[in-house]
């Protein structure tokens, strides 16, 4: 975790602390220790504390996202028999269903943070990194028994559920290297602090939440694009996504929101049925049909863990992409992700009530554009796990390729942040445009293997880049008539 947000976190392990968390879940789990309630850091105030907390949520369900999108990204490719494709395409469709919910919870997190005056968080911290909170080091890797063990246990309840085996609790504590003595912590930890905190009026009066945000807020209708857990198609074994994504209007709503993510992960009843729609039992029911590690055949691409695009490498990261063409579309990968990140930043810079006579609202275009790029990432993504990770090839004795392949590399950009003016949010995005063309022209050379791709691609940002350059002159600035020349040497 960032190192400004993560030197305040000792504060969460205090003692001594006010109501209203007397009585309360302790966050220092030492078997034998007494209860410690956390108590307002000297740093704080109880509003700016309420943000803080809010802010490592929202860092929690952005790592969250990207690494369950990365293990689905992975799942697939030549070693999965015939027989097996349409189970393993079930897994691939469960984890992107959570991963879906994920954003849901990211989105409902920025709009509790609009509500109560906080700035919002749409960063997190590059891989590999450790968190108190969490039970594992995060990390982007393929889809493995040890993976969803790690995955079960931060989505879990508080108390294993009667029909988990002796086994399988054995297999998933190792994976978290849970021991008597260590008692990592689970998502559900945080939620219950955040929960507490909004809902005590001592803290937080009701002049904290500000209601006139309503219209900047994301929406289900606007965000949820029809997944609401009952899609047709739908069966126990594969449910369909139910997106939470909530607007808020007080201290009710925001507190009702976030009991319902919490839930959404835990689901913290007992029965097994209650739970089948629990990120949890999901997780669950793909370990328990995941081949172990004798089996004759692999769900998953070669791709490597924490892969990173050419540049100034992280050393303590995973290996760099080297292939002309991964390289390149590894690169992109990564400018893509910043324009996501960038138009879900600005669309809660616009409100969404009706303009007047004539004009057009930009927020539907922003929104728009966010998901095309979700669709377009997922899109590069299957090339790069299709893709050599290195120049070189390694074959089997049947001849057939054995290369490690690339993977999206998720790399978090120097900044999430938006300019204050409007006018500078349009370039923000033009700038982006400029960058993602001059990496697409070098990847239309018809010696790649994608090439056709990238002409579509390169096709869509221009249009996409006439739009913003009109809102640009709209909102009273003169935009450039050309993109930038520049290099696309790698």
């Amino acid at each position: 975790m960032r190192s400004q947000i993560a030197r305040h976190l000792a504060s969460l392990f205090a003692t001594a602390g006010p109501e209203p968390f007397k009585t309360k879940l302790r966050l220092l789990a030492d078997a034998g220790a007494e209860s410690k309630q956390p108590m307002l850091p000297r740093e704080f105030s109880w509003h700016d504390y309420a943000v803080y907390l809010l802010h490592i949520a929202a860092e929690i369900e952005h790592s969250l996202m990207v690494q369950y999108l990365y293990a689905a990204y992975s799942i697939g490719g030549p070693e999965v028999p015939a027989d097996k494709q349409e189970q393993v395409l079930g897994w691939q469709q469960s984890i992107l269903g959570i991963a879906k919910e994920e954003m849901g919870h990211f989105l409902t997190v920025q709009n509790i943070l609009r509500l109560i005056g906080g700035a919002l968080n749409l960063d997190r911290q590059d891989f590999p990194w450790d968190i108190p909170f969490y039970p594992y080091d995060f990390a982007l890797e393929p889809l493995t028994r040890t993976s969803l063990a790690k995955y079960i246990f931060a989505e879990a309840p508080d108390d294993w559920p009667p029909d988990l085996t002796a086994d399988e609790r054995k297999e998933i504590e190792a994976a978290v290297h849970m021991t008597p003595q260590q008692m990592p912590h689970r998502v559900a930890e945080l939620y219950e602090l955040m929960i507490d905190l909004l809902s005590d009026a001592d803290a937080l009066p009701d002049s904290v939440f500000r209601e006139e945000t309503f219209p900047f807020q994301a929406s289900w209708d606007e965000w949820g694009r029809g997944y609401n857990g009952v899609q047709l198609g739908s069966n126990p074994r594969n449910p369909s996504p139910n997106v939470i994504v909530q607007r808020l209007s007080g201290r009710t709503d925001a507190v009702s929101a976030l009991t319902q993510i919490a839930r959404q992960g835990e689901a913290p009843e007992n029965d097994p049925t209650a739970q089948a729609l629990s990120h949890f039992r999901r997780f669950l029911s793909i370990f328990r049909e995941f081949p172990r590690g004798d089996a004759k055949w692999v769900p998953t691409w070669k791709v490597p863990t924490n892969p990173q695009a050419p540049g100034v490498a992280n050393s303590d990261a995973g290996p760099v992409i080297e292939h002309p063409e991964s390289s390149l579309w590894s690169t992109l990968f990564n400018v893509r992700y910043r324009m996501l990140l960038a138009y879900l930043a600005h669309s809660f810079r616009i409100s969404s009530e009706p303009m007047e006579m004539g004009a057009s609202n930009p927020r539907s275009l922003i929104i728009n554009s966010t998901f095309v790029e979700m669709y377009q990432l997922r899109s590069i993504a299957g090339i790069l796990v299709s893709l050599p990770l290195k120049d070189d090839r390694e074959t089997d004795v049947q001849g057939r390729d054995q290369s490690e392949r690339a993977g999206p590399p998720f790399q978090i950009p120097y900044a999430v942040n938006l300019p204050s003016e409007q006018a500078d949010c349009w370039r923000v995005h033009i700038d982006l445009l400029d960058a993602s063309d001059g990496l697409l022209k070098g990847l239309t050379n018809s010696a790649f293997k994608h090439s056709d791709y990238a002409i579509v691609l390169r096709s869509a940002n221009q249009e996409r880049r006439r739009q913003f350059e009109t809102l640009l002159t709209s909102a009273g600035a003169q935009p450039s008539l050309e993109p930038h020349r520049r290099s696309i040497a790698v």
